[in-house]
């Protein structure tokens, strides 16, 4: 690439960027016909230049393990360990273009930024380390193109949207939202000024050939970098609305204490009347890789409430509960980099301010869930440790801490609800996150679970008295983005957590089971994530490794 874009990424905010004079419209249904996922390329003709027809109307987590856009619950480089990433684009036909976004653990800051252009069959992978300064940085050697180059770079992750005071620390945990923002179209309908048609020179630059993928700057550049996309330019770009068949893996690997935890990204899909459908197509959504300010337009694009000017306050405070009067100021000026995010609109219409709440409020309702159950070890025979992991992806969406305060404060994007009335006074009906569920603790915003039991293996159970450090609490909390509960410890659990960690110093049982209630005034709570278990064999001989690490998915009741 010409320039390092990502070095640029995250800094918007330092330096008066300004507003930006022209509203850029990058979010764009497409207008094709109804049965057609194909676009219609006419050059002679620039009223039919058509992307497939977006026609999904609702997001679905989906068993199946691919989707439109995936979650990777947690990475860590805490404590010697590594995060390996592969995405699979399952279309054999389409490429396709791909946000990937590092979010911190604390409070779901931006670490790191760009975008991946997979050709069809494509497989990228990528290792998130720690660097000499414990700052978390991401490497691949993986010739996919990505915007900008990543290839034989070692990119470290961002702290300038993080508090001072926190720094490196804050990049070493976190979360990973990737998204289909566009289709690259692998047919044949690109050729200009004749009837022999090609494919389209950006597909055409992305296409592995023998193995190696062209990546050619001259092409992919001007596309990929043009804030002004129009359906028209779109389709002769090559782009099509964006369909289903992106795969996520993860694994975290501990070299020196031989230990390895894996699992599979969160597959979310674009749906037609709420069923599963691969043939569902959502808005196409690319957004230049660019520092440049956004600028007024930026309610239309997303919900988080630090980018925002419109809808943003406290307006759900309960008597007595200190507020942030609302502002038409954004904490942070948002640059294109910044966008699409998981509430730029997908599957509603776009071009006002409240669409973007509509669509964080479709997606936090996909996620939300009312139980959490899974299992935990401590027995010291085998040194059993358990970590639990809570990852709440759209909460940035609904509740943000803005750092600028002198003491930092939640603000919030009002209008992101539920179904039903928590029937709390002063909050507003079905809301997720609000002034009664969220409070502060050491920096990082806090949800408190309704309650929890738990039980062991001879069908005992214990409703409370197990300990939350610090002190006796009877309620688990979710103190950061993504939070860690670590079984039977004081100190370090299996991960070594640091940023948003919590202890249970005596487990209520050696080994069992528990379920945390997290009805939240019959709404719920969008929690992902999985039981994180080691244990040693005390019988391997010398020289024979004898650790092992188990993972299992979180059980949940909507």
């Amino acid at each position: 690439m010409k320039k390092n874009v990502l070095a640029l990424s995250i800094a918007a905010m330092i330096g008066g960027l300004g507003f930006a004079g022209v509203a850029s419209a990058v979010v764009i249904p497409g207008g094709g016909a109804a049965n057609s996922v194909d676009p219609v390329v006419d050059y002679a003709d620039a009223t039919k230049n058509k992307m497939a027809l977006t026609n999904a109307t609702a997001l679905s987590v989906t068993t199946g393990g691919t989707g439109h856009n995936l979650i990777v619950p947690y990475f860590t480089v805490q404590d010697g360990n590594m995060t390996v990433i592969h995405l699979t684009n399952t279309d054999t036909v389409n490429g396709k273009a791909v946000k990937v976004r590092f979010r911190g653990a604390a409070n779901s800051d931006d670490l790191l930024d760009f975008q991946v252009l997979m050709s069809p069959g494509d497989v990228w992978t990528a290792a998130v380390t720690a660097a000499a300064d414990g700052t978390a940085q991401l490497s691949t050697a993986d010739g996919t193109c990505t915007v900008p180059s990543l290839k034989g770079v070692t990119q470290k992750f961002d702290t300038r949207r993080l508090p001072t005071s926190v720094g490196a620390a804050g990049t070493r945990e976190g979360y990973v939202e990737i998204f289909n923002m566009a289709d690259i179209s692998g047919k044949d309908l690109y050729t200009v000024g004749t009837t022999t048609s090609t494919k389209s020179a950006l597909y055409t630059a992305i296409k592995h050939v023998n193995g190696v993928a062209p990546c050619t700057a001259t092409v992919i550049e001007p596309i990929m970098l043009k804030k002004d996309h129009t359906e028209e330019t779109a389709v002769k770009a090559g782009f099509n609305t964006p369909t289903t068949g992106l795969m996520g893996d993860w694994y975290i690997i501990n070299v020196a204490k031989t230990t390895t935890f894996s699992g599979a990204a969160t597959a979310v899909t674009a749906v037609v009347s709420g069923t599963d459908s691969t043939a569902a197509k959502g808005n196409f959504v690319v957004f230049p890789q660019l520092a440049d300010a956004v600028g007024a337009t930026i309610d239309n694009f997303t919900a988080d409430p630090l980018l925002r000017t419109a809808n943003i306050g406290t307006t759900k405070t309960a008597a007595g509960v200190a507020s942030v009067a609302p502002t038409t100021v954004p904490a942070i000026e948002a640059a294109f980099y910044d966008l699409p995010d998981l509430s730029t609109p997908y599957v509603v219409a776009g071009g006002t301010a409240t669409a973007p709440i509509t669509q964080a409020e479709i997606l936090t309702g996909a996620l939300a869930v009312k139980t959490i159950t899974n299992q935990y070890a401590t027995d010291a025979g085998i040194s059993a440790k358990t970590d639990w992991v809570f990852s709440m992806p759209t909460r940035r969406y609904s509740v943000a801490l803005d750092y600028r305060q002198t003491t930092p404060s939640r603000v919030y994007t009002n209008g992101i609800v539920g179904d039903t009335d928590p029937a709390t006074a002063g909050v507003q009906a079905g809301a997720y996150f609000h002034a009664s569920n969220t409070s502060l603790d050491s920096g990082k915003i806090c949800v408190t679970s309704d309650k929890q039991a738990f039980y062991d293996r001879e069908e005992t159970t214990k409703t409370a008295g197990a300990v939350f450090s610090p002190g006796a609490v009877d309620k688990a909390r979710f103190c950061g983005e993504t939070s860690i509960l670590s079984f039977g410890t004081s100190t370090s659990g299996v991960l070594g957590a640091a940023l948003a960690a919590q202890f249970t110093e005596t487990a209520a049982y050696t080994n069992g089971w528990g379920v945390i209630d997290v009805t939240n005034g019959n709404v719920g709570l969008p929690i992902l994530g999985s039981a994180f278990i080691k244990l040693t064999n005390p019988q391997a001989s010398a020289g024979v490794s004898g650790n092992y690490g188990i993972t299992w998915p979180h059980r949940f009741t909507k």
